[in-house]
Order: C-alpha cells, then sequence, then structure tokens
C-alpha cells in the first residue's frame, strides 16, 4: 500500500512538474510565477515520496533562493525569444497573404486614353448636373449621377433644399462660358451620349464627384470613387446633410406617378329624387 501511495505521488509530481516548466515558456511573468510554482510543489511531492517525509525548512529556502536567482538574473529573452520570433514571422506571413489578397480583389482602374474616342468641342448648355447639351448632341458624364433638377435633399440643419438646381448652379458657375472637349465613348438608343468631358487638363465628372455635387456610379467604373469618400469626409455638397441617391430617387417618383386612385360607383345620384322638387 505505501508503494502505491509513493507511486501516485510521484506521478502527480512528474504532472506538476512539466506544467510548471510548460508555463515558464511563457512571456508574462504572472504566468511564470504560476509555473514556478507548480515546480515548487512538484519537487516537495518528490521529496515527499521518495524521504516519506515534509521537507525541512531548509529545503524550502533552497527552493525560494532559486526562485529569486531566476526572477533576478535570468533574462526574460533567454526563454521567449525563440517564441517571440516564431509569433513574428507568422504575423507577418498573415499580413503578407492577406495584402494579396487585397490586391486581387481590387478593380483595376480604366486608364482611359481620351485621344481615341471621337471628340465634340464647344461651350456646353447645363441640363442637369451630368447631362450636357453640347453642339446638338446631349452628353452624359461616365461614371458620374447627380441629382435631376427636381430632386429635394436636406441640408445640415435638416431643411429642405433643391439640391437638383444646386448642383446645375455648382457646374454652370464653374465652367462658365468656356469651350469644353467632350469624348464619346457611346452612343445609347435614347440619343444621349455617353464620354467624358474635359475644361482643359481638369475632368468635369471628377470635379463634379470631389466637390459633393455629384456621386460615383460603380454600375460604370471605380475611377471616381476616391473623389466620393473625400467629399463624404469632408461634408462637402450633397454630403453637408442627407439625400437619396439620384438612381433611388427616379425609382421613388416613377412609383409616384404610375398609382391611380379608384373610386367606388355611386348609385345615389340615379335614386336621388331632389333635383326634381
Amino acid at each position: 500500500m505505501l508503494w502505491v501511495k509513493r507511486i501516485a505521488c510521484g506521478i502527480i509530481a512528474l504532472c506538476l512538474l512539466c506544467g510548471g516548466i510548460k508555463l515558464l515558456s511563457f512571456s508574462s511573468y504572472a504566468v511564470q510565477i504560476i509555473g514556478f510554482c507548480l515546480i515548487v510543489v512538484g519537487i516537495a511531492l518528490s521529496y515527499i515520496a521518495v524521504i516519506q517525509r515534509m521537507p525541512k525548512y531548509n529545503f524550502w529556502i533552497t527552493l525560494v533562493a532559486l526562485g529569486l536567482g531566476f526572477a533576478l538574473f535570468l533574462p526574460r529573452d533567454f526563454i521567449t525569444n525563440n517564441k517571440t520570433e516564431d509569433i513574428s514571422e507568422k504575423k507577418v506571413e498573415k499580413f503578407e497573404k492577406k495584402s494579396a489578397k487585397k490586391v486581387k480583389k481590387q478593380k483595376k482602374q480604366p486608364n482611359f486614353k481620351f485621344s481615341r474616342y471621337p471628340r465634340i468641342s464647344g461651350q456646353i448648355e447645363v441640363i442637369n448636373a451630368n447631362l450636357f447639351y453640347i453642339n446638338g448632341r446631349y452628353v452624359r458624364l461616365y461614371g458620374v449621377d447627380a441629382p435631376d433638377n427636381d430632386q429635394i435633399c436636406s441640408d445640415s440643419k435638416e431643411s429642405s433644399y433643391n439640391c437638383g438646381v444646386e448642383a446645375a448652379s455648382w457646374v454652370r458657375g464653374w465652367i462658365d462660358d468656356n469651350i469644353i472637349d467632350c469624348y464619346i465613348l457611346k452612343v445609347t438608343p435614347n440619343a444621349t451620349d455617353i464620354g467624358v468631358c474635359v475644361w482643359g487638363n481638369f475632368d468635369i465628372g471628377e470635379a463634379l464627384v470631389g466637390s459633393g455635387w455629384g456621386i460615383a456610379n460603380t454600375n460604370e467604373t471605380n475611377m471616381y470613387v476616391a473623389q466620393e469618400e473625400k467629399a463624404r469626409k469632408y461634408l462637402s455638397g450633397l454630403w453637408q446633410g442627407s439625400f437619396y441617391t439620384p438612381e433611388d430617387w427616379r425609382k421613388i417618383k416613377k412609383e409616384t406617378h404610375n398609382f391611380k386612385i379608384k373610386r367606388k360607383k355611386s348609385f345615389g345620384s340615379f335614386f336621388s329624387f331632389g333635383s326634381l322638387f
């Protein structure tokens, strides 16, 4: 029976020693202290299993001295250096993989060479903020959406204003009577061309989105997304308050115009004899 107790005590001591050594490999001092305590208890149980009596005070003094020496003189990096290097390498690899995925997900921005497309030049008439009339043709700005002239938005004080008219006025004031070049990218069946219009070296679509009076039409391209984010950040133009996207506004208008009021037929006038008297 005594040997059974010794073996059980030895097994417990061995488990405590292994667990304590494992905890010493952690970088936290608190965890290392717990590991040291486990080692002390494991050594004490080993002593009890072999000698069959409780250790004397000099045994505990020796263990405490060893623990203090470990805490004061053993370099912290001696244990944790290899583990830190492994963690750092894993973090670098993980970061590189994430970066590679982001690069793959990013859409390539179209780099147009406008000189390859047909050009029309002249003074323009601003119909909407992103729709111009030039040399007998209607041209809508590529990659840009803007409010129609009848769209209503809310400003920073939650007061309603005609944001469509404001946006168109901004374009008129900015362009003035200057000569504009429009490069036609696509001709649509409804006689409205889609193109990029420039004033000298300035892209009008880029300026419109950057001022906040237009938004990037990501259904066509992402080339103006950065300008939209900048306008949103500085609360410029439409972003000063709240508004429906121009696309949603048009849908709301269409639904509003399509509803019909059904009137119930009344037979009261047929049976009413008030007009006879």
